[in-house]
């Protein structure tokens, strides 16, 4: 099992490989289980909208 990279209140951003989210800042609000697979879930959120989503580590990257 992979373990969490990004830590809760962290800025992370998409990665550039990562076509299913907006070119936009998010906040990682929770850290959630791992998939099956072993791979890290987050749930981020941007402040441009009101919905929450939830991402493999493998879509974001920290924001620099």
């Amino acid at each position: 099992m992979i373990a969490h990279v990004f830590k809760i209140g962290q800025v992370v951003r998409p990665r550039a490989d990562c076509h299913s989210l907006p070119d936009d800042l998010f906040r990682v609000l929770r850290l959630l289980p791992s998939t099956a697979g072993g791979v890290p879930l987050y749930c981020i959120k941007s402040q441009a909208e009101l919905i929450e989503r939830v991402v493999e580590q493998s879509e974001i990257e920290a924001a620099r």
